[in-house]
């Protein structure tokens, strides 16, 4: 049950982010725009990492229950789907890594030192954010196809 709220919350935190926090700063003025953004960018920073160390941590165990109930290491179909569920958690991860240590940093300066009386989107802060946004959604697209392997695994 722990994996499965983890999950929920990374990618409801992703979809949020996407289909209202986003949508909701275009039709604001970008000063107003920029640091509800920026703080959003935050929220789901803590959230996602928090999910992303309890999905680690009951994903080990339960492959842990899973094999000692099989007296052997995942094999077959399952170690299949397993294997690629965990190819695809460890792409989200780092692209998550990406948001986080690359663009995080960058948006998070140029976000601060906005020029005061600015009202239009800086350039450089424009690029970093659609930089930030496309691995979010690249992000948000893995993820329902990881938890579906994740499913399929656990009934094969």
């Amino acid at each position: 049950m722990v994996h499965l709220v983890a999950l929920a919350l990374w990618l409801g935190g992703m979809i949020f982010f996407l289909v209202v926090l986003g949508p909701a700063v275009r039709e604001s003025e970008a000063p107003i725009a920029i640091k509800t953004l920026n703080r959003g960018r935050i929220g789901l920073e803590i959230i996602s990492w928090t999910a992303i160390a309890l999905l680690l941590a009951s994903g080990t165990v339960n492959s842990m229950i899973r094999a000692q109930a099989e007296g052997a290491a995942p094999g077959g179909m399952y170690g299949f789907l397993l294997g690629a569920k965990l190819l695809l958690f460890a792409a989200m991860v780092i692209h998550h890594g990406l948001q986080v240590f690359k663009y995080a940093p960058r948006i998070a300066a140029l976000t601060d030192n906005l020029p005061a009386g600015e009202r239009a989107w800086p350039e450089p802060l424009l690029s970093n954010w659609r930089r930030w946004f496309l691995l979010l959604k690249i992000n948000a697209a893995l993820g329902p196809i990881a938890m579906f392997l994740g499913i399929a695994a656990a009934a094969s």
